[in-house]
C-alpha cells in the first residue's frame, strides 16, 4: 500500500529553498528512488499563522520501502544534509494512503 511521508519544517526555520530544490531533493531522489520513492511534492506556505513554512510529501511504494530508504548510510546522508538548508529539524508524519481520488 502506498505510504506518504510528510516532512514539515517549522515556520521559525531559516530555510534555503534554492539549495533544497537544486541540491537536497535531487539527493533524495538519487538515493531513495531505488528503495521505492515514486514521487514528491514540495509546498511553501505563505500564511504567517501556519505552524509550518515548508512541507514535502514523499510517496513510497510501501511503509517497508520508506523504512528501508531511511535506514543505513543512504538515510543518514539524506538526514545529515538538512543542516545545509534549514536551521531547525523537520517533523515527520508517516502513514499509509487509504484512498486517492483525482477530480480531473
Amino acid at each position: 500500500m502506498p505510504t506518504h511521508v510528510s516532512v514539515l519544517y517549522p515556520r521559525k526555520t531559516k530555510f534555503n529553498m534554492d539549495y533544497y530544490l537544486a541540491t537536497h531533493m535531487p539527493l533524495v531522489t538519487k538515493l531513495w528512488t531505488q528503495h521505492g520513492l515514486t514521487k514528491y511534492t514540495v509546498t511553501q506556505y505563505d500564511d504567517p499563522e501556519s505552524p509550518y513554512s515548508v512541507a514535502c510529501v514523499l510517496e513510497f511504494e510501501s511503509l517497508e520501502a520508506f523504512k528501508k530508504a531511511g535506514a543505513g548510510s543512504e538515510g543518514k546522508e539524506v538526514f545529515a544534509d538538512i543542516d545545509n538548508f534549514a536551521s531547525e529539524q523537520p517533523s515527520l508524519m508517516v502513514g499509509e494512503v487509504k484512498e486517492t481520488k483525482s477530480m480531473s
